[in-house]
């Protein structure tokens, strides 16, 4: 998206009002769009959704195994290669996610 965004910016712009469009559409709570987007992202080996939306799955308050759940449902239509991969992914901006998390939370504490 970066390229995109410089290169064509009004083209990215699209995207994301068409984005914002579908997410307001939705009458499903925005965890359950996130990992909803999570399960359709391993099934496409989209590596670079996969990462921005564990981020945002988790703030909005997904869980580890929620994430985890989203993903393995792939399992059965995509197959065990690209389903590891997603996971793989995953697995390692959750791990950030949460080492962040605890790092802000030890910080507040501090204080």
């Amino acid at each position: 998206m970066k390229n995109m965004m410089k290169e064509a910016p009004e083209v990215a712009q699209s995207f994301f009002d068409l984005a914002k469009s579908a997410r307001e559409y939705s009458p499903l709570g925005m965890k359950t769009n996130e990992l909803i987007i999570l399960g359709i992202f391993a099934a496409h080996r989209g590596l670079r959704g996969i990462n921005t939306h564990v981020e945002r799955a988790m703030e909005e308050g997904a869980t580890k195994e929620e994430i985890i759940a989203a993903i393995l449902l792939a399992l059965p239509i995509v197959g065990i290669t690209d389903t590891n991969l997603a996971l793989d992914e995953a697995m390692i901006h959750i791990d950030a996610y949460m080492q962040k998390q605890e790092q802000t939370e030890s910080a507040a504490s501090r204080s």
